[in-house]
């Protein structure tokens, strides 16, 4: 799990060699305002509507370098440089410990030695939030940079922009620039729709991560198999079995003196996303699903309400921690790594280190203990692993190019050279990588492409710690070469994932695909959707620890009234507006 996928689920953030990493990259065209800040005038003109594509080739392939059968995905190739002299760009970025100083970062240096660029970084302190508010007060002063990169603009916020003449159409440059784009999309045939706005303009260099466990990472749930030994019982696979293993595991105590949490949760990592699959297909926040084309919501069904049933009772038996939602991941991690033998039997969390130590040298290291285990079958047969095709794989916006650049093909050529296999490596891990030798297998099992030291990358300076433009297919992630004496977390957490997920996914034509709202249309959403989502949050924690009594009609009634006021109709109807349009 990645930097990017970290701020999707919650997870602290970090530099993660082979995580779930996230990334775009972004565009330029449009009407020039300013020439960018250049020292030379390399590069000529882009290659606009109706002019001859320019003739930007690749460099040669690497002949060194090991690939599976079959292999689809970046290739490592001789970076050339894009411009015969040094051109400069100024672009905003954010602070981040792990970069570092991006000016004398490692990557830093070593792209613009290959591509001859220079970039006059802007970095930009805060949390997300506070970024953004910087980034809109400079655009409305009208002071912005040649791009942004690494600041997440919303798909609605670029299209906004991109409407006002302030972000490039990049879409222009990708057939004439992007030679490395190119195959990316026709790699992932779906890329070009999932990042277009609706006026079918890209506004931000498209980023592709196929991050297979993060498909299934709202679903994900541990149990822990010693205890399910020690209780005489096997790995559940209905909601029954389920409360019978938590039932065992209070009753024979096995943390010992009391402290046995039989399942525990914090206020990261919802309960939703892993029981309400046992009932009807749920895909968590904001609870939104496609039925035979029509966009509804699962958190007023009658199906919703039998689980809010099923987990209350599970809580007052005390089989859930007390403070499963308002637990931070201080408490998650004070259960988790209890001094001694383990408290907890299991938990919701997305991968191990969401409450325990990942001990990569220790062959019995605690968290080994945990096994992921598949969805629930609930009492009418019901039994979804939440599946994510759409919301992982392609991306937007980590690198936006503004009207305020003059050579935007340059931007778009540079953006390009790094998702080129060696400037991945380098991008995410740092220059501690080895190229695999023939017979090293990957994760999958199949001739591995490249290995690292250790999956966790703890030096700072060295990377751009996942806030750049990459292209990892699938089949790239899965090419990291894996030691059998020295077996990291990746290897299992893909294994548990094809085997206990994979199989549980719903139909794809089910999820609600992201898409891009107007201007109008975004204020109104922004005020429906935070009140909708209050609503639900509060009134789910309510039902689950007994303050509201999911057996009575009048709670429940009273729950569906509330959201009704707020408005769930106009909800949809915007959201169904949206969806006819992605589809157009």
């Amino acid at each position: 799990m990645p930097n990017d996928d970290a701020r999707r689920t919650g997870l602290s953030r970090r530099s993660l060699i082979a995580g779930a990493l996230g990334l775009t990259a972004a565009t330029a065209g449009g009407g020039l305002l300013s020439a960018c800040s250049s020292s030379s005038s390399a590069g000529g003109a882009a290659a606009g509507a109706g002019q001859a594509a320019p003739s930007v080739t690749l460099g040669p392939k690497l002949t060194t370098v090991q690939y599976p059968e079959g292999y689809v995905g970046p290739v490592a190739r001789e970076l050339k440089p894009i411009t015969s002299e040094k051109v400069t760009f100024k672009i905003v970025v954010p602070q981040d410990v792990t970069i570092g100083d991006w000016k004398t970062n490692a990557f830093t240096k070593w792209l613009e030695q290959k591509t001859n660029i220079h970039i006059e970084w802007n970095q930009v302190g805060g949390t997300d939030d506070d970024i953004m508010t910087k980034v809109n007060a400079m655009i409305a002063a009208g002071d912005i940079p040649d791009a942004f990169m690494g600041v997440h603009f919303t798909r609605s916020q670029l299209y906004l922009y991109g409407q006002q003449g302030l972000f490039t159409d990049v879409g222009q440059y990708i057939d004439g620039y992007a030679l490395n784009l190119q195959q990316a999309m026709k790699d992932y045939p779906d890329t070009r729709k999932l990042v277009q706005a609706p006026d079918k303009k890209i506004y931000s260099f498209p980023n592709i991560n196929d991050c297979y466990h993060c498909r299934a990472s709202n679903s994900r749930t541990f149990l822990n198999t010693d205890w399910i030994k020690q209780v005489g019982l096997d790995v559940p696979k209905t909601t029954d079995e389920f409360r019978e293993v938590l039932r065992a595991f209070k009753k024979a105590d096995l943390g010992g003196n009391g402290r046995t949490i039989p399942f525990a949760g914090y206020k990261d990592a919802p309960l939703d996303t892993f029981f309400m699959n046992s009932f009807l297909y749920n895909p968590g926040d904001p609870w939104l699903v496609v039925n035979d084309g029509k966009v509804d919501v699962t958190f007023d069904k009658d199906e919703w309400r039998e689980g809010l049933k099923y987990i209350h009772g599970l809580y007052a038996e005390g089989l859930i921690n007390k403070d499963v939602f308002t637990a931070d991941q201080d408490q998650m991690d004070r259960y988790g790594k209890a001094p001694g033998k383990p408290i907890i039997g299991g938990a919701r969390s997305y991968y191990w280190g969401g409450f325990l130590d990942i001990d990569q040298k220790d062959p019995n290291a605690r968290w080994r203990k945990y096994l992921a285990i598949p969805p629930l079958e609930g009492p009418n047969k019901v039994r979804y692993a939440a599946w994510n095709y759409l919301g992982v794989g392609v991306e937007v916006a980590k690198l936006v190019i503004t009207k305020k650049c003059a050579k935007p093909e340059l931007l778009v050529q540079w953006a390009d050279a790094q998702m080129e296999l060696e400037a991945i490596l380098r991008g995410y891990g740092g220059p501690k990588f080895e190229w695999a030798k023939k017979g090293d297998l990957g994760i999958n099992g199949k001739q591995a492409v490249y290995g690292f030291s250790a999956t966790w990358n703890t030096e700072k300076n060295i990377s751009w710690s996942q806030d750049n433009t990459m292209y990892r297919s699938q089949d790239f992630r899965l090419a990291e070469r894996v030691n059998p004496a020295d077996l990291t977390f990746e290897k299992p957490l893909y294994q548990q994932t094809v085997d206990n997920y994979f199989p549980y996914k719903q139909p794809q034509e089910m999820q609600f695909p992201p898409v891009t709202l107007d201007q109008d249309q975004a204020a109104q959403e922004s005020e429906l959707k935070t009140n909708l989502k209050t609503e639900v949050n509060q009134s789910f924690a309510r039902f689950v620890t007994g303050q509201l009594d999911p057996n009575d009609d009048s709670a429940w009634n009273d729950f569906k009234d509330r959201v009704g006021k707020i408005g769930v109709k106009p909800y949809l109807d915007l959201q169904q507006a949206a969806y006819e349009t992605y589809n157009a």
